[in-house]
């Protein structure tokens, strides 16, 4: 059984804004929230820069009695979906529990960073000292755990670990769930909080992120410009309401958009580093738009994994080039994490939104900084520094992952 999946409501928590019209004026601003670290001393690190959320405070959101139970990644999780159902105008609650409702979430990481301060805090003061609640914090399937005891919401509940290509494989698994009847709305998204000493040391290491030094600090994230030197790691959660279609025009949902497509493939070469023939990747895009029943001309615009590192920028750009072949020439392509960093498993949750934001208001969001494209870079409009109006149909969402996971999703007008 196949059926029509749209999503009816927008979740995000970023460092550009929270909530959809705060995420949504900050594309518009066209200023990037990345920063100098200040949560920790990076003088050992060669990285120095990310994109922290200043203003978010779970004493805004929860409880006292719930705060003790969630960390800043759990409190991400429930806040974006719950922002996420607000817009859609569904009110659950445990009070009323909903057997066809679920949960599919991503993280690459979970709870690592609170993790690493209750072991500071084992360390230092002892066993008695570690927070009671460590346990129940700390794995990547509390995302959907708490969203699911948050909200009542009984259906079909998983969290996946998928690098930085998680929600995009949380938003395909949600799709399939509706798709073959096992549920009729699901929460599906990503989460991640991983700005801690220890995590950002431990990709600093790996020569991954930016190691910009100079002034302004948001340039140390520049994707598809030909300095580029590696991705800022940002915190945020990008959380959709997915629904069956029948089901959202019953209850007279405003409609985003529709997921025709998700796709999955790994480029069984390295961890960090892309295929170099770009076999896998080429493939991921083309099953996609086979699966949306979509021409590559029918496409007008492609949110791009653009992490802002070399290799795996250049090869990408050249991939979609390849994929879309004659109809690449002025293709709107554009890399977002200028605007609010990296937020690993959480990036493709906040694209996602980013793309249906863009096809509902006609306007395609920029590549900030971005000077100059490589030498012999495929002839693709990488919207550099500023965004422009632009009428928009469909729409792919590119995702990648350490590993080599390559994710796909394809979202289009209702």
């Amino acid at each position: 059984m196949t059926r029509r999946v749209v999503v009816t409501g927008l979740g995000p928590v970023s460092a550009i804004g929270t909530g959809r019209e705060a995420f949504w004026q900050g594309l518009l601003r066209e200023r990037s929230a990345i920063t100098r670290v200040t949560r920790f001393d990076t003088s050992q690190t060669h990285a120095k820069h990310a994109a922290e959320i200043s203003d978010f405070n779970g004493e805004k959101w929860f409880p006292p009695h719930r705060l003790k139970r969630l960390d800043r990644f759990g409190q991400f999780c429930v806040v974006s979906a719950k922002l996420a159902l607000e817009d859609a105008g569904l009110a659950f609650s445990p009070a009323e529990p909903q057997e066809r409702v679920g949960v599919s979430f991503g993280s690459a990481l979970g709870g690592i960073a609170n993790a690493e301060e209750q072991c500071r805090t084992f360390v230092e003061r002892g066993p008695r000292a570690v927070d009671r609640a460590l346990a129940l914090m700390v794995f990547g399937g509390s995302a959907n755990a708490n969203i699911a005891m948050e909200f009542g919401l009984m259906g079909p509940g998983t969290t996946n670990s998928n690098s930085c290509a998680s929600a995009n494989v949380a938003l395909g698994d949600a799709l399939r769930i509706i798709r073959e009847g096992a549920a009729d709305v699901m929460v599906a998204g990503g989460a991640e909080a991983p700005l801690s000493a220890l995590t950002f040391t431990a990709f600093d290491h790996i020569k991954t992120m930016s190691r910009w030094q100079d002034e302004p600090p948001e340039v140390a994230c520049r994707p598809f410009d030909r300095q580029r030197d590696g991705f800022v790691m940002s915190e945020g959660a990008g959380a959709l309401v997915l629904e069956e279609y029948e089901h959202a025009s019953r209850r007279g949902a405003r409609i985003y958009g529709e997921i025709l497509a998700s796709t999955l493939n790994n480029d069984a070469w390295h961890m960090t580093s892309p295929r170099p023939d770009g076999r896998a990747l080429v493939s991921v895009m083309k099953a996609a738009l086979e699966q949306a029943g979509l021409n590559p001309e029918q496409v007008g615009y492609v949110n791009a994994h653009a992490s802002s590192t070399q290799m795996n920028d250049a090869n990408e750009a050249e991939c979609v080039a390849r994929v879309f072949g004659s109809a690449a020439e002025g293709l709107p392509v554009s890399g977002t994490k200028a605007y609010h960093g990296h937020p690993l498993g959480a990036a493709a949750g906040l694209e996602a939104i980013t793309c249906l934001l863009a096809m509902t208001h006609g306007w395609l969001p920029p590549t900030l900084h971005l000077e100059e494209t490589d030498p012999g870079a495929p002839p693709l409009d990488f919207l550099p520094k500023h965004g422009r109006e632009a009428k928009v149909n469909a729409c792919l969402n590119n995702s990648f992952g350490f590993g080599g996971i390559n994710s796909c999703l394809v979202l289009a007008k209702v």
